[in-house]
Formats: structure tokens, sequence, C-alpha cells
């Protein structure tokens, strides 16, 4: 099983999209005080399939090894897992875990500062967008629910996963 692997930001005090206001008044909108944030890292494949996990302040190894033993639990094919390499992907402690579980998963790492080349990209920019349809999250714990909300929903609904596979740029990965 090939599976794309990312990590993502939501923000709740951060809205994506452009805004306009009267000539000669700024565009505001109100936000949430504080900054409430809630991480996520995921795994999409070219057939629809679909993992995550949600958790907060920076990942690191431990949560990394943690992620990948959650898709061992998930999964009972061999897995070969494509992500960036940020330092909690490429780093020692990870490759030692990844060479005592070889015979269920390996890991290769894209390019460097190649974003676009990676199709769980398109999930965040996705899921992003779903958190704040509605507007702002208020507080933590309606950050949390939508992002759940909307990931949960991913789970039953592969056809959607594969259409991260369709922009041009990851078209390399869709498969048959």
């Amino acid at each position: 099983m090939i599976l794309w692997c990312d990590e993502n930001g939501v923000e709740a005090d951060h809205y994506p999209r452009e805004a306009y206001s009267r000539r000669g008044k700024r565009a505001t909108m109100d936000v949430p005080e504080g900054h409430i944030r809630r991480n996520t890292i995921s795994a999409v494949g070219n057939k629809g399939e679909f993992h995550f996990m949600t958790y907060e302040g920076m990942l690191d190894a431990t949560l990394f090894i943690l992620f990948l033993e959650g898709l061992l639990l998930e999964t009972s094919k061999k897995i070969y897992l494509i992500t960036d390499r940020l330092s909690a992907h490429d780093c020692e402690k990870v490759w030692d875990w990844i060479d005592e579980h070889a015979e269920r998963i390996d890991m290769f790492l894209l390019p460097s500062h190649s974003p676009e080349l990676n199709p769980d990209e398109y999930l965040n920019n996705d899921l992003k967008g779903n958190v704040h349809r509605a507007g702002l999250p208020d507080n933590k714990e309606d950050l949390a629910s939508r992002i759940h909300g909307f990931l949960l929903k991913l789970l039953d609904l592969p056809e959607h996963v594969r259409r991260y596979f369709q922009h041009p740029c990851v078209q390399y990965a869709a498969g048959n």
C-alpha cells in the first residue's frame, strides 16, 4: 500500500480567504481571543485510503512514530510511506524505528521544497477550507470538533480522497 503523508496546522484565528471592503475602509474580521490551533497528521492513498491523528504542539519523532504505529495497527499490507523532509520524519530515531519494522513499512522522502508533489497537501487545503466554511471557530473545542467532523467523514468517502490525486502536479501518483 502506497501512502503519502503530511502534517498540517489548522488555526481558528486565520482565515485563508480574500476579503473586500468599501473604498477607504480596511477589510476586517473578528477573530477569537488568543491563538487557537490544532494540528493533524494524515496519510492518503490513491485508492481512497485515509488515516489521521490530531495533536497539540509541534510534531516530533515520538509523535510521528505513534502515528506510524497506528498505521500498522489499521492496515495489514506492507506500507510504502512517502513524506516530506521535516526533521521529525527524517531523523535517526524514526529511521531506526522504520528499520525495526522493515517487514511492514518503508519510508521514502520527497525532494526538498516540493509540497505540490504530495497529494496529502491537497487534503490539508480541503480541511482548512471546510473548517472555516462557517466562519472562524470560537474556541478550541469548536475547532477540534470541526476538524474531527471533517476527517471522520473522509473515512467514509474514498472517492473524495481519490480526488486529491487529480491535481496536475500529483497525477503521477493517481494510479489506474
